[in-house]
């Protein structure tokens, strides 16, 4: 019986034991990443690094995939050549360091990467919401930038339709007159007809 005893303890022992170290596999292995996590970089550094430095206000936003394009209507640029109108895409999840849902007609700094847009940015590289502090800091290392400017309003341009004078008044009456004397001519031969038919 004592044996019995100490063999169902070992065993109880052994059970609990392979309980807690499976639930300490399962809690650390399952254990997702839950933010973003940058090194801290100087702004210097994060210009440098970046293709294109500008200042945009989102217009809209788009998802493809895991990620959002966001349209851009750039305002001033500070590095790299930037359209007025230009898109951005990035990461949806901020946890994967993405810009996740910028929000529609808020001004924001960008450095991205790439040549042409859409340019790609993340929360590591630096872009974010267009506060003062951000943009001194910018312009603290690369100067007041560029104002990227409306497209001017397009031109009146003055056609020639003709080169003929204009039609007097005997040649523009000509038409009608003709129709106002086929109509009397039809009237004469219906009356005529109706007579006879008497």
């Amino acid at each position: 019986m004592l044996r019995l005893r100490r063999s169902l303890g070992r065993l109880l022992g052994a059970v609990l034991a392979l309980v807690v170290v499976s639930l300490g596999l399962v809690l650390t292995t399952q254990s997702p990443a839950l933010a973003c996590s940058c090194a801290r970089v100087d702004v210097k550094k994060l210009v440098d690094q970046a293709d294109v430095v500008f200042v945009g206000s989102v217009d809209a936003i788009a998802e493809e995939g895991r990620r959002f394009v966001y349209d851009i209507t750039a305002s001033r640029t500070y590095k790299g050549e930037v359209e007025r109108e230009t898109s951005v895409t990035s990461l949806q999840q901020t946890s994967a360091c993405g810009l996740g849902a910028l929000q529609v007609g808020r001004d924001y700094v960008f450095l991205a990467a790439g040549s042409a847009a859409p340019f790609d940015a993340n929360a590591c590289g630096g872009s974010g919401p267009a506060i003062t502090k951000r943009v001194t800091a910018v312009e603290a290392v690369v100067g007041a930038g560029t104002a990227i400017e409306p497209p001017p309003p397009p031109k009146a341009v003055r056609t020639k339709v003709e080169e003929d004078p204009p039609i007097g008044l005997a040649r523009a009456a000509a038409p009608g007159a003709a129709a106002v004397l086929v109509g009397l001519l039809g009237l004469l031969v219906v009356r005529r007809m109706a007579r006879r038919a008497r």
